[in-house]
């Protein structure tokens, strides 16, 4: 290689990076603007291979890199400059570290002669996540030499497959000294060097899991229960999926799904238990003698219960990415499985009642729900999930927005079978709105978020890519006027004080700020207009918000009533 003029350098040390990720099969980047980023955005600007996208808030970036990653495993990469601006990536990268959701940050910074000396926009980005990255490295100034080079290629090479291997956040900090931006001749010629390898498409590196073999004390333990269980939370893979289903047929027992966990719907999968199981009497009435739990932890209250009213019951916590998770420690046994897991014939000895009983309850408690579910004006948070839910295209995609979204579906909802989303790592409000857009983005298909009035209001930046979204992506906005959640814990009593410091109620104009983004927005507060509404925008390509105005407390007391079910309410 003959010597590179320097002002090409810092271009050159990115373009050679940025094509070493394509070999890799990564052809995905949210850049944030910035100045000391030059080369890393330019070189990215130059490869036709990979799809841009441009968004000036690093935190709602962030967020929608994991929606994308979210949707199809296939690491998405972020730029920024230096300075607070990679420390804007800091939930997202805790939400994907703690979801397993594949990234690559690659943070511009000064080079170590400008730091610790009072230079503009400069902060310790050595590791400033911490233990979260699956993997990091310090880049090192850009330089000719061939071992470096090799190096270069390298690291860009670990960060893929560290990404996908551990399926976690892979950052890398880049400190570049001036002059950032390359003559422009030489920028021609890398993107025309770049035109002849975007003709080729490279697989992403992905890792072969094999099925897990049960032990025979499991296997004994499944062929003689009589009353097994098995719980399905958020975020089982397919292949799990598939081997809860097979599993489930062998031993004739029902599935607890919550949202989230994806599974088929078929005669095994339960819902409404978050409802029914609440009461003693069939918690009493329903006690197995074997529990299984797949996914994440219960979000549901009733399960959470359930689990730990038996806990002396075997529980064998099935678990994925090395996290010995068990929130309500009740597990007894945990098998660590990476795809699914092999089952063989096993003679079933569950008894005949057992799966009827959980059919039973959840046919009656359905019954009793549906009896509440009379129109209100204003409307109740219930009405919405129980009237549109059934609505869903089989076809499309569901986020659900933490707090009361994620439990309302479970509580009033129907979502067997349906394609659920959610942001479980650590279960913050923040970035919903940009995850469902990188979602939307990822995988081309119709989408419905549920999302309550502060949630909307914490990512209310991400509404500058709504118009971004082709495909139809209708945004259900709960306004309830305030963080309603807080209306289950005992500081609601308070009256002042949890109005004031919890509930937090605001005057914000959803309609006003959707105007200001030029966002389709449109106001229900009446029932009969819910499902005309949503009928006539689900195949409407683009983005649509509802503000559905719900009355917080007729909400919470129609959560109660549900919460209180006993068989004889029939």
């Amino acid at each position: 290689m003959p010597d590179l003029d320097p002002q090409n350098l810092n271009f050159y040390w990115s373009s050679v990076f940025v094509r070493s990720l394509y070999e890799e099969g990564v052809s995905r980047v949210i850049i944030s603007p910035g100045s000391r980023s030059t080369p890393l955005t330019l070189a990215f600007a130059a490869h036709p291979g990979f799809e841009k996208t441009i968004n000036i808030d690093e935190r709602s970036a962030a967020y929608m890199a994991l929606g994308m990653s979210k949707a199809d495993g296939i690491p998405t990469c972020l730029v920024c400059t230096s300075g607070t601006a990679v420390a804007n990536y800091f939930p997202a990268v805790i939400e994907a570290s703690q979801s397993h959701i594949p990234l690559i940050v690659l943070s511009a910074d000064r080079p170590p002669h400008l730091r610790n000396i009072g230079a503009s926009q400069t902060i310790d980005q050595l590791k400033i996540f911490g233990d979260y990255p699956a993997f990091f490295h310090e880049m090192g100034e850009p330089t000719e030499k061939e071992e470096s080079i090799s190096r270069l290629e390298r690291a860009a090479r670990q960060a893929v497959r560290f990404s996908v291997s551990k399926r976690g956040i892979s950052h890398l900090n880049f400190p570049f000294s001036k002059p950032f931006e390359p003559a422009a001749d030489y920028l021609a010629q890398i993107e025309t060097d770049n035109e002849k390898q975007a003709r080729k498409k490279y697989p992403v590196s992905r890792v072969s899991w094999s099925d897990t073999e049960l032990s025979d004390e499991v296997l004994n333990q499944l062929s003689t229960s009589e009353r097994p269980l098995i719980i399905a939370g958020s975020e089982c893979s397919d292949q799990i999926g598939n081997s809860i289903q097979t599993l489930a047929k062998q031993i004739n027992t029902p599935i607890l799904i919550e949202p989230g966990s994806n599974l088929i719907s078929s005669k095994y999968t339960v819902t409404g238990f978050d409802g029914f199981l609440r009461n003693d009497t069939i918690s009493d009435e329903l006690k197995p003698d074997l529990i299984l739990r797949f996914g994440r932890d219960p979000i549901s209250k009733a399960l959470q219960r359930y689990l730990a009213k038996y806990s002396e019951v075997s529980q064998i916590r099935f678990f994925e990415h090395d996290a010995l998770s068990d929130e309500p420690l009740t597990a007894s046994t945990f098998i660590s499985i990476s795809g699914g897991f092999n089952v063989p014939e096993l003679t079933a000895n569950s008894n005949k009642e057992w799966i009827r009983n959980w059919r039973r309850h959840q046919k009656e408690y359905y019954s009793y729900k549906e009896r509440l579910m009379f129109p209100t004006s204003p409307l109740t948070d219930g009405y919405v999930f129980h009237t549109l839910s059934p609505l869903l295209p089989s076809r499309s995609f569901t986020m659900l927005s933490n707090s009361f979204p994620v439990r309302d579906l479970s509580l009033f909802g129907e979502y067997d079978g349906l394609n659920i989303f959610v942001n479980r790592g650590t279960a913050g409000i923040d970035g919903i709105i940009s995850t469902t857009i990188g979602i939307s983005k990822s995988n081309g298909k119709t989408g419905v978020l549920f999302i309550g009035d502060i949630a909307f209001l914490y990512d209310s930046n991400a509404l500058m890519k709504l118009n971004e979204v082709e495909q139809p992506l209708i945004i259900i906005v709960l306004n309830n006027g305030g963080g309603t959640i807080f209306k289950m814990l005992p500081v609601s009593n308070y009256r002042t004080r949890y109005s004031n410091y919890f509930e937090t109620p605001h005057n914000v104009s959803l309609a006003a700020l959707c105007r200001a983004h030029k966002v389709n927005h449109t106001l229900i507060s009446r029932p009969e207009q819910l499902i005309p509404t949503f009928e006539s925008h689900i195949e409407r390509p683009g983005a649509h918000i509802f503000e559905c105005i719900t009355d917080g407390e007729d909400s919470m007391e129609l959560r109660r009533k549900l919460w209180n079910y006993s068989p004889q309410d029939e």
